[in-house]
């Protein structure tokens, strides 16, 4: 799986979670936890803008060591 992918699953995750949660305001922050792996996953699309944090290479890096 490729990490666009990787990062338009877990925007869905997100959202289902979100569709699930009963406070406002926790909706709302699954919501922008949505929208930014939506960001993250068009990311590599976009090859004229300057990269944004990667979670998972970070994640990557630290199982490394």
């Amino acid at each position: 799986m490729s990490r666009t992918e990787q990062y338009r699953n877990l925007a869905s995750s997100v959202r289902a979670r979100a569709a699930t949660e009963s406070s406002v305001l926790l909706q709302a922050q699954w919501e922008i936890l949505a929208e930014t792996y939506v960001r993250l996953a068009e990311q590599p699309e976009n090859r004229d803008t300057n990269p944004i944090y990667d979670p998972i290479w970070d994640m990557l890096d630290h199982s490394r060591h």
